[in-house]
């Protein structure tokens, strides 16, 4: 390997740091694809569609869990385990997984479901390492047996969903909000192509 050029670590660091815009990039180029293609997406509000009330719950069931892992997150000032966080230590990873399944079950086409997939872990699982590595450091005393008891992705069923803590202030501070709008952005998309080719 010549000098100029980047090593794997490098380009998979540069893929991670733009994983928002090249996530959107790929899903947008799926989509264009399948309005090319012809392909109706199914009626995001037809309750006799199985597709269409598992995609539903998906999408809303990913942003509720982002809306509510957001409002209990201090980064860097202290390990959040609460909330979500006793649950599953990537709440907010988990939530965009859902809605992209979600989106992806509304549109009905399945090769969109595993090129999702497969984007979703090269750029985002080499995000997580790099964010526990770090949590690990910050906090010495603390992570090691919340790491221990907490799973990474897989929620545990076991413990009892709370609000108490959650913050107004802090899901602004996140920006949550983008979410919501992207989410009835894609329902208002979705409903419209469905209207369009029926």
């Amino acid at each position: 390997m010549s000098m100029s050029e980047p090593s794997p670590n490098r380009f998979v660091q540069f893929l991670v740091r733009r994983r928002v815009p090249i996530s959107i990039a790929v899903f947008g180029i799926l989509m264009i694809e399948d309005v090319v293609r012809g392909i109706v997406p199914h009626d995001i509000f037809d309750w006799t569609d199985y597709r269409s009330v598992a995609g539903l719950l998906c999408l809303m069931g990913g942003l509720t869990m982002r809306s509510w892992a957001a409002g209990f997150l201090t980064k860097s000032t202290q390990l959040t385990m609460s909330g979500p966080y006793r649950l599953v230590r990537n709440p907010l990873y988990l939530g965009s997984f859902l809605m992209v399944v979600g989106i992806c079950l509304l549109i009905g086409d399945p090769e969109n479901l595993w090129i999702s997939a497969v984007v979703l872990a090269l750029l985002y699982v080499p995000k997580v390492r790099s964010e526990e590595h770090f949590l690990a450091s910050k906090f010495p005393s603390e992570w090691p047996q919340y790491a221990a008891s907490t799973p990474r992705f897989l929620p545990r069923l076991t413990v009892r969903p709370t609000l108490s803590g959650w913050r107004l202030s802090q899901w602004l501070k996140s920006r949550e909000y983008n979410a919501v709008v992207a989410t009835l952005a894609a329902i208002v998309a979705l409903k419209a192509l469905h209207e369009l080719h029926s």
